[in-house]
């Protein structure tokens, strides 16, 4: 039986080391001229206002450990692959815009709802009828939440794995719950913190 209270415990105590996205292992960042900036933190946990608006943007209900985890743990910039999706869209980034942010919930859905195409059309009606693109793995690869289950089921869209739309959609074995011990338990800690450990920002 898996204990919620005990997976944000972890979930924080993780965030307090470098890097907390496992892509940020390979990846350097650098400004404009060129100088090597600091691994990125997680974002800051969000208010319950917050994802109340994005509830509000979405027309639908997140499941309660979503939730929990942008409010208690971060939201977003941390996990596996390249790191879960924040919620809540940065105010100052036009939502034409998240390539050039780090990618959000809110924006993403904005973005998919717009797309008018046939093709586009034909993965919507290939997705469960309330979900959210929650962890881009790479190669236009996401790891999506089921928001009509209140565990949190799992599917893999990977437009990869064939022409038809609905062959690109596939359940993944695991709940968000059980994918994040699985993250936390089958990868090695990092053993730097970061700079301030008190306080992820």
């Amino acid at each position: 039986m898996m204990n919620t209270d005990l997976l944000i415990e972890r979930l924080k105590e993780r965030l307090q080391f470098s890097p907390a996205v496992e892509c940020d292992k390979h990846c350097g960042y650098c400004n404009d001229a060129g100088e090597v900036l600091p691994t990125p933190r997680p974002n800051p946990p969000i208010s319950h206002a917050d994802v109340d608006h994005v509830e509000c943007q979405l027309g639908f209900r997140l499941p309660s450990l979503v939730r929990r985890l942008s409010t208690e743990v971060a939201d977003g910039g941390y996990g596996p692959d390249w790191g879960i999706n924040r919620l809540r869209h940065p105010p100052d980034v036009p939502f034409d815009d998240y390539d050039d942010a780090r990618m959000s919930v809110e924006g993403l859905h904005a973005y998919f709802q717009r797309d008018t195409s046939p093709e586009g059309q034909a993965w919507l009606a290939a997705c469960p009828r309330h979900f959210i693109r929650y962890c881009e793995v790479g190669c236009n690869i996401s790891v999506c939440v089921d928001c009509t289950t209140e565990t949190g089921a799992l599917f893999l869209d990977d437009p990869n794995l064939g022409e038809d739309q609905a062959d690109c959609i596939r359940l993944m074995p695991e709940s968000l719950e059980e994918w994040l011990w699985k993250w936390l338990n089958e990868n090695e800690w990092p053993s730097t913190p970061y700079p301030d450990v008190t306080n992820i920002a």
